[in-house]
């Protein structure tokens, strides 16, 4: 989030525009500034005096958690959000490698904290955001002193700061999915992205920006930071309902958005969101796309507009490859130029740089591309001459293919599975088929999950959602035709279903999914097999 200084110079200029807006409560420039000064102040007498200082949050989008990390950004005390949905040995380890002094949590997520231990555990300050002030007792800052407890609102009434502190760290740390790494960014390196995204989208202090997707999401927290670095107006969101985002877009006069994947479907399925595009607001609409498909691309733009940005995505890139508005109607879906300031090389076995029209190893170099990781590893970088001088790159593990106009289109991932066990050929098999489902218009959504299970054996499951109610059975026919072009050496069981989980990184929640739809498929495979068994010879 920004720093004091640029929250005060915003508040010079404009004291009384609204800088956050969260439901009913409407901060402006000289609001927001107080709040984040006295809230550092607060949180300054809390911290150690030595060693690395950082912090964590666990809540959803509000105007306590922008002001609390304003106050971080101000003191320099990297503070990196956590995924509510990350499972307990993980969030585990992801607490043992960051050390966190300072812990925002939301009421509802304290639970997932409870009980679990790290080296700064025990002297930690838990702060929490959505409660009233009282009964909160302050801790001294000695080494092993007991956790403590504060409200933030409590926080907020401590005197101003009588100057800015030195900032202890320029770094920012973004959690690698799956909770297993942290990727660092140091000041230089977001100062950076922060220019090239306003330049990629052409951000200004007249932007409305609404966020419906979670902070801890990197993209989500990158963009928040940099409408309010141009001046511009937050609208927060947290209850990722339909009906009450399609109200904001209209009230607040929404003129950007982000949103995560599984809340953008529901809000172009619902009837609310039919009136928006008419309104002509909304220039610049921004989702991870890596599996959004061409019903959304073609809903949004009925719906919202020409406003939809696909962004391919990663904490360890940022977003550096678009597929615009217009793009969408006529590329296929994992398709996108590079980003402004990014330059994309797609590599082979051993690291050369492919001409256009070769497949490969996808590489990434540009400003959001991060440091290194917190462990210290930089195995994943590389040092490459694409034409215009050497530059360190980032080595992805997603497979693509640049095409003569500079278009990276993605054919395969080569992560999650160790070398030795991957079927090359079969990977690249089911990727192309993901695509090509990806790409029918008669399908809302579709996901390919290969399994190997003692009731269905080494197969494919693939769940979907047909565009309509009622055109299922040609939803069903056009996915077991795909599959059977695509991978006929496994069975595909094809499931019509209300829903496919995604987390707001735009992945696909496989063991939930897998939770939903194994038991009904194989019930199916019960019943057909007795029914078999009944018929006379």
């Amino acid at each position: 989030m920004i720093k004091l200084d640029d929250i005060r110079r915003h508040a010079a200029a404009r004291p009384d525009a609204i800088a956050v807006a969260d439901g009913a409560t409407r901060l402006s420039w000289a609001d927001l500034a107080d709040a984040a000064d006295r809230c550092a102040a607060g949180l300054m007498a809390r911290l150690p005096d030595t060693g690395p200082v950082r912090a964590v949050f666990l809540a959803r989008p509000s105007w306590e958690l922008t002001v609390a990390l304003a106050a971080c950004a101000t003191l320099g005390v990297p503070c990196t959000g956590l995924d509510p949905a990350q499972e307990g040995d993980r969030l585990d380890a992801l607490l043992r490698m960051l050390d966190p002094c300072a812990v925002f949590v939301e009421s509802r997520y304290r639970p997932l904290l409870e009980g679990r231990t790290w080296p700064n555990g025990p002297g930690c300050s838990w702060i929490t955001l959505d409660t009233a002030p009282g009964g909160e007792a302050d801790a001294p800052k000695a080494s092993g002193a007991p956790r403590t407890e504060v409200s933030l609102r409590r926080l907020s009434e401590s005197e101003p700061l009588r100057r800015l502190p030195e900032p202890r760290h320029r770094e920012s740390l973004d959690v690698v999915p799956g909770g297993q790494r942290v990727a660092v960014r140091g000041a230089a390196t977001e100062g950076r992205g922060l220019v090239a995204l306003i330049d990629e989208f052409g951000f200004d202090a007249y932007d409305i920006h609404l966020v419906a997707a979670p902070l801890w999401l990197p993209l989500s927290l990158n963009l928040a930071r940099t409408l309010l670095a141009v001046g511009a107006t937050v609208v927060l969101d947290a209850t990722q309902d339909a009906r009450t985002l399609a109200g904001l877009v209209t009230a607040e006069h929404v003129t950007t958005a982000v949103f995560d994947p599984a809340v953008l479907g529901r809000l172009l399925a619902d009837p609310a969101s039919a009136p928006l595009a008419r309104l002509g607001r909304l220039r610049c609409v921004i989702t991870p796309g890596r599996h959004l498909g061409r019903w959304t691309v073609n809903a949004a733009w009925e719906r919202l507009g020409p406003a939809l940005h696909l962004a391919y995505t990663t904490p360890g890139t940022g977003p550096s490859v678009i597929l615009g508005p217009e793009e969408g109607q006529v590329s296929r879906m994992r398709t996108g130029r590079a980003t402004l300031g990014t330059t994309i090389a797609v590599l082979d076995e051993e690291g050369a740089v492919l001409p256009a029209g070769r497949p490969g190893r996808v590489a990434v170099g540009g400003p959001h591309v991060m440091d290194g990781y917190l462990d210290g590893e930089d195995d994943a970088f590389v040092t490459l001459d694409t034409g215009a001088g050497e530059r360190r790159f980032f080595v992805t593990d997603d497979l693509g293919v640049l095409d003569e106009q500079g278009r990276l289109t993605l054919t395969g991932r080569g992560s999650g599975v160790t070398p030795p066990a991957r079927d090359h050929a079969l990977d690249s098999a089911l990727f192309r088929l993901e695509s090509d489902l990806l790409n029918l218009p008669c399908l809302r959504d579709a996901a390919v999950v290969r399994v190997s299970l003692p009731t269905l054996g080494d197969a494919l499951v693939v769940p979907f959602i047909a565009v309509a109610v009622g055109r299922e059975v040609s939803g069903h026919t056009a996915l077991r035709t795909a599959c059977a072009r695509r991978v006929p050496s496994l069975p595909a069981h094809v499931i019509a279903v209300d829903h496919i989980p995604y987390s707001p990184m735009g992945r696909i929640r496989t063991a939930e999914l897998l939770e939903a739809v194994v038991p009904i498929i194989t019930l199916s495979l019960q019943l057909e097999q007795s029914e078999r068994q009944e018929i006379p010879t």
